[in-house]
């Protein structure tokens, strides 16, 4: 890429530029630690007690615990931290690695100027699905941080291969121990590395040896993690604990999770027609990626070969296998940084287009903000004031608690119980099993299941117990679960 050629996206940084960069970085950390202070969910609990039962000491978090839910940096720092911590302070990682991943966008748009360095920055600081993830116990804040370095050292590996190569088997090493779903990603941004060297310079085969050669450090890296896994894989533990919260719904599991993460990003929509949001993104994605292509931008061909080259990969092999937005996080970290030169490039087609896109931003920035408000109060659920609902009126121990879905209702209360520093003990009857042990309680996580309606009472299948609905605690966002207390009703009350 010439020198004319760049000059067309770039326009002048200055100091002002910078305090400005640094604001958005504070707001960032701001909303991301308004977002720790409410209680973890299940699946952060669930690494902490990784963390606190199957390690003696730090290394194990690298090859010991071969599970789905050990990001291993993570684990590591809850190793260290130990499970009596306030959550935001177990939370802290994912908050400074926040923090950084604003800066290091502002350092991947510097190239082009004030407007797309800023608009990235923004961007990356208010987007709630980045929020959320950059305010939670697990590993995908820290892979957006180092997959956004991995990202910049490919883009600069054109004016210095020797450095930027370590710096990407750094960030991608890194990457992989904070959540494996970077490698995807990385790949193909590998892939982008060799087609942009061929573009610029010429030569299949000297495309492919300056490829291998900028690839071997990485590949040393990720020999190590290797090493880790089949070190520990005589061991490993990987089991769904009760089964799935969810299974893929008619649309696909693919679709299901984009509309997911497009949904909270737009404000928390979920009444569109299914896989409405998917495609809409999948559209508008594809446009950007072609129209900046058409410009002959530099970083266009970076977005082609992460946003093709994954989402082919994963309808290939018909990943992902739940309707979670989260996998999809590493390809939504760079969003911004596609929004941003998007919007830069619409500042040299005229003032309307300069006036849409500046619209585009504030608009997405005022709705992120919005959508931050539900999530500081409600957060990932009120899971604690649950277990006190049941706790205060615990009568005997332990105390017979029904449940359809056991591993996360145990989960949660003993967490809970830990946390208060009770002696709570407490059995869990599968819901097939109520009519039969008839507990005090029943604990709905998924309340159409076996049979169960999701009304304000229930009669289980052959109606010989009721129970009444005493209050739910919602959760709101990306990752969470919904909890109904329900009470054993008398006969003279069961009126279901």
């Amino acid at each position: 890429m010439g020198p004319t050629q760049r000059a067309q996206f770039h326009d002048p940084i200055r100091a002002v530029h910078l305090g400005l960069a640094v604001l958005c970085v504070a707001l960032g950390v701001w909303l991301r630690y308004r977002g720790a202070l409410g209680e973890l969910w299940l699946d952060e609990i669930w690494s902490l007690n990784f963390a606190t039962t199957h390690m003696n000491v730090w290394h194990e978090a690298f090859w010991k615990i071969i599970h789905d839910n050990n990001h291993p940096l993570n684990t590591l720092w809850l190793f260290l931290a130990g499970p009596d911590k306030a959550a935001w302070f177990l939370r802290l990682p994912a908050i400074v690695a926040g923090g950084l991943s604003i800066a290091v966008a502002g350092w991947i748009m510097d190239k082009n100027g004030a407007a797309p360095m800023l608009s990235a920055m923004l961007l990356m600081a208010v987007l709630y699905p980045l929020v959320h993830f950059g305010s939670e116990a697990r590993g995908y804040g820290l892979m957006i941080l180092f997959l956004l370095i991995a990202f910049g050292a490919v883009e600069r590996a054109r004016d210095n291969p020797a450095a930027m190569k370590w710096l990407f088997a750094v960030a991608v090493t890194l990457g992989t121990w904070s959540h494996l779903s970077i490698l995807p990603i990385a790949f193909f941004l590998a892939v982008a590395y060799a087609y942009t060297h061929w573009r610029d310079h010429g030569g299949f085969w000297s495309a492919i040896q300056a490829t291998l050669s900028f690839c071997t450090p990485v590949t040393a890296g990720l020999s190590v993690v290797l090493a880790g896994i089949y070190a520990g894989y005589k061991d490993q533990m990987f089991d769904w604990y009760g089964g799935r919260a969810t299974d893929c719904p008619e649309i696909g599991c693919f679709s299901a999770a984009l509309d997911e993460l497009i949904g909270y990003t737009l404000g928390g929509i979920t009444t569109v027609p299914p896989g409405l949001l998917a495609g809409l993104s999948v559209i508008l994605i594809a446009g950007a990626v072609v129209w900046l292509s058409v410009l002959r931008h530099p970083r266009a061909a970076l977005y082609a070969f992460a946003f093709f080259g994954v989402s082919g990969l994963y309808i290939a092999l018909g990943q992902p296998n739940v309707p979670y937005g989260r996998y999809f996080i590493g390809l939504f970290a760079l969003v911004p940084l596609l929004l941003a030169d998007v919007i830069g490039a619409m500042r040299q087609q005229g003032r309307l287009c300069h006036r849409m896109g500046i619209g585009v931003l504030l608009v997405l920035v005022g709705v992120s903000l919005w959508t931050t408000v539900p999530f500081s109060r409600d957060g990932r659920g009120h899971y604690r004031a649950a277990f006190d609902l049941i706790a205060r009126e615990a009568t005997a121990q332990p105390q017979a608690i029904g449940t359809d879905m056991v591993f996360r209702t145990q989960t949660l209360f003993s967490h809970a119980a830990m946390r208060k520093g009770l002696d709570f003990k407490a059995t869990y009857i599968p819901a097939p099993s109520i009519a039969t042990a008839k507990p005090d309680w029943f604990v709905g996580i998924l309340p159409q299941k076996n049979g169960m309606p999701s009304g304000r009472c229930f009669r289980n299948d052959n109606g010989r117990v009721a129970y009444g609905l005493v209050q739910v605690f919602k959760y709101w966002g990306v990752a969470g679960i919904d909890i109904g207390v329900y009470k054993r009703l008398s006969v003279l009350e069961a009126r279901c």
